[in-house]
């Protein structure tokens, strides 16, 4: 799942079953229980000779005409389904669909609900429906699949099976279906078994779309020790087949390694999985992030950066593929994202810079795109580029009008743009945004999931700026005990609720309250982003309102100095001349 934005290398998966050399089952009971019948009555109405003679005209003419319909049936049958797995090796998904669902029901019409023709177009339907993004349709067909399997799937079947449950999963934690995400990815799990391998339904792969799934719901303690489950799994098995490739050979054997060839002897040693890992490292990055250790999260996304490059620079003359590039795109977005929280705007822009550089616009997967857009217009709108961050927010909402992104994407963009009306003055037309977010993301995360709170925090300061103080509070409060319930009492992000609850009491007159809620807001900003970052300026304004509405005019001043060294911060790169030249000299 943390593949998102890459393409998906389309193979046929389809499970191996022999072709059936007899008539069907169905047609052998009812033969045989008439053929019975018309020899009984030959013999009590006292003529055998004639029952015989009745009994072996009706043996084989209705024996003939089974064996005829049968292998008719099962010819067109197997026809509609090759046919159906050609126009699927050419991804043409709608055309294989189309025949898929005309080859079952003529094997539902003639066979029993268990039979493998009628399993195997239920496998069929579900994988090409999974492929055109239809995770309802793709879902259903599972469900008659392990109906018909009897819920216990043959070791052949298990390794397809779970493929395909991977997909099932994939889809529904992107539409928020989290609880059926993980029921779906265990359940694949359990089909595997508990020996990880290399290929795509291993343990290994597993776990990881697992991991990212509990991400996704904001289960993060959760993520992060199955994200680090995920890489101790590589590690293992990449030190295992270093040992294994470097030992003498003996016999005539090949000295290849099973995990890479060339071994992991003459070329890099981090195995067949890289693009994996390191989308297993932005995944433990993005987790780590949300759990507002931000210096750890960069160790992750560089790390992730490494592997990045050298996939890249190992692609030869032709330059590094669409998929290396989304990835480097995911790179760079961590990396920017980590820069903003903590300040250092000028090498955020230069990451984003990076990024725009290697997206790839012409890929299907929009959802990146929008990602992107989301970000920089979050940078620019911290810069106080207000005019920037309005562009890019309006490019990005043309993109989800158009049907693309997640719905999580769209959530964050609709989150951003209020924030931004905010800052402009324009209430009124970030009320109608942070609607738009806040049902958005508690129909796709859930109304506890962490990102919840900041939206509930920018819906409280709009009800402040339209002086409904009742709504506010109570969004403020609330913005802040699911923060406390889900990060911890200490996370920066309570910082938000603080700010937006001090201002609510300041409007009622409530001045010491608000000074406490202030003074905790800046606490927790600062402990966590440093006495200099700029978004501190924000609460400084608000201290300074209460200092005045208190009549503490002799204590503004050094606020007033202190917020004016912010914003002259609001352009200094700091570290970005020299980023600026480190990324340059990426792929």
């Amino acid at each position: 799942m943390g593949d998102v934005g890459g393409s998906l290398g389309m193979q046929r998966a389809l499970v191996p079953v022999a072709e059936r050399s007899r008539p069907a089952a169905l047609y052998r009971i009812p033969v045989t229980l008439m053929l019975l019948g018309l020899f009984t009555m030959a013999l009590q109405a006292g003529q055998p000779l004639l029952g015989l003679a009745m009994l072996m005209t009706a043996v084989t003419t209705t024996l003939g005409f089974a064996w005829r319909a049968g292998n008719r049936q099962g010819t067109e049958v197997s026809k509609l389904r090759s046919e159906g797995d050609a126009r699927l090796a050419d991804g043409r998904y709608g055309e294989a669909r189309a025949l898929y669902e005309r080859s079952l029901a003529l094997a539902e019409r003639e066979l029993p609900p268990a039979a493998p023709e009628v399993l195997l177009n239920y496998y069929s339907l579900a994988a090409v429906s999974s492929m055109m993004h239809d995770h309802a349709r793709a879902g259903r067909y599972l469900e008659e699949l392990m109906q018909g399997l009897g819920d216990r799937v043959p070791a052949p079947w298990s390794g397809h099976v779970a493929w395909l449950m991977r997909r099932v999963a994939h889809h529904h934690s992107q539409q928020g279906e989290h609880a059926e995400a993980d029921r779906l990815c265990r359940r694949a799990l359990d089909l595997v078994g508990d020996a990880p391998g290399a290929d795509d339904n291993s343990v290994r792969s597993l776990l990881d779309d697992l991991a990212w799934i509990q991400h996704h719901a904001g289960q993060y303690v959760e993520a992060e020790r199955l994200f680090r489950e995920v890489l101790a799994i590589h590690e293992q098995f990449r030190d295992l087949t270093l040992e294994l490739a470097q030992r003498p050979r003996r016999g005539a054997g090949s000295g290849r390694s099973p995990y890479r060839e060339p071994g992991p002897a003459t070329v890099s040693t981090s195995g067949g999985l890289d693009r994996a890992v390191a989308f297993s490292l932005l995944g433990l990055g993005w987790t780590i992030y949300e759990r507002g250790r931000y210096d750890e999260a960069r160790r992750c996304f560089d790390r992730a950066g490494l592997i990045a490059r050298r996939l890249s620079t190992a692609e030869g003359e032709d330059g590094p593929s669409a998929a290396h590039r989304g990835l480097w795109v995911e790179v760079s977005r961590g990396r920017a994202a980590v820069a903003v929280t903590l300040g250092d705007y000028g090498l955020a822009e230069a990451c984003y810079q990076e990024a725009q550089r290697q997206l790839v616009v012409e890929t299907d997967e929009v959802s990146q795109r929008v990602a992107l857009l989301v970000d920089m217009g979050w940078l620019a709108r911290c810069r106080e580029r207000y005019e920037q961050a309005e562009a890019l927010g309006s490019e990005a909402q043309a993109l989800v009008e158009q049907g693309g992104g997640m719905p999580s994407v769209a959530s964050a963009l609709h989150e951003s743009l209020a924030e931004l009306r905010r800052r402009q003055g324009r209430a009124r037309e970030g009320q109608r945004h942070i609607e738009i977010a806040l049902s958005t993301a508690e129909r796709c995360l859930g109304a506890e999931h962490p990102r919840v709170a900041s939206i509930l925090a920018v819906a409280a300061r709009l009800h402040v700026a339209r002086s409904e103080l009742h709504e506010a509070e109570r969004l403020a409060r609330r913005s802040l005990s699911l923060v406390e319930t889900s990060l911890g009492a200490e996370h920066p992000r309570s910082a938000e609720a603080y700010l937006a609850l001090g201002e609510v009491q300041l409007a009622r007159g409530q001045v010491g309250a608000a000074e406490r809620s202030t003074s905790l807001a800046l606490a927790r900003r600062q402990r966590a982003l440093g006495p200099e970052h700029p978004e501190l300026g924000e609460i400084l304004d608000a201290q300074v309102a209460v200092l005045r509405a208190s009549a503490r005019e002799d204590e503004v001043g050094p606020l007033l100095e202190r917020r004016a060294r912010l914003r002259e911060r609001l352009d200094a790169p700091r570290a970005g001349a020299a980023a600026s030249d480190s990324i340059a000299d990426q792929p």
